[in-house]
């Protein structure tokens, strides 16, 4: 997480980074107290919900254009596994939500789920494509098949 935090280079980081140095703050620190927060609200935060999804959608999709923009479509198989992972658990989310919110490490489960998966140390898209959505998807066509063979007789 240090190299993505040492990439993004905006002002508001800047001056952030700055003012933690100048009170003898390491960046490692900065993060942790970063992530430290977001767990916090994520538990007992009011809008952890709109936080989650941030998460959940905010790097990802930076990261998805740069990858289209790149000649390379390797990158772009990677992100089109996880948006794939992603419409998967949003579509089980929204009937799941209602009841599951209600545990107070639910959001903060679901993020760290959500980073996993799109982390590339992990590869956590690509094995919850191949045992989960891959496997679903056949489920969903061999269905379809069996109905319209049946109906066709």
């Amino acid at each position: 997480m240090h190299n993505f935090l040492a990439q993004s280079h905006g002002t508001l980081f800047d001056m952030a980074m700055q003012y933690a140095e100048s009170v003898g703050i390491q960046r490692d620190q900065v993060s942790y107290i970063v992530f430290g927060l977001a767990a916090a609200y994520l538990v007992f935060g009011s809008a952890a919900r709109l936080l989650c999804n941030l998460i959940g959608f905010g790097y990802p999709t930076y990261a998805s254009v740069k990858a289209i923009r790149t000649k390379d479509t390797d990158d772009d198989t990677v992100w089109l596994i996880y948006w794939t992972c992603f419409a998967v658990l949003y579509l089980m989310d929204f009937f799941s939500e209602a009841i599951l919110s209600f545990f107070p490490f639910y959001y903060i489960l679901k993020a760290a789920f959500l980073v996993y998966l799109y982390l590339p140390q992990t590869q956590g898209s690509v094995m919850f494509y191949d045992t989960v959505v891959d496997p679903l998807v056949v489920f969903v066509d061999q269905a379809i098949d069996k109905y319209y063979h049946k109906k066709g007789n």
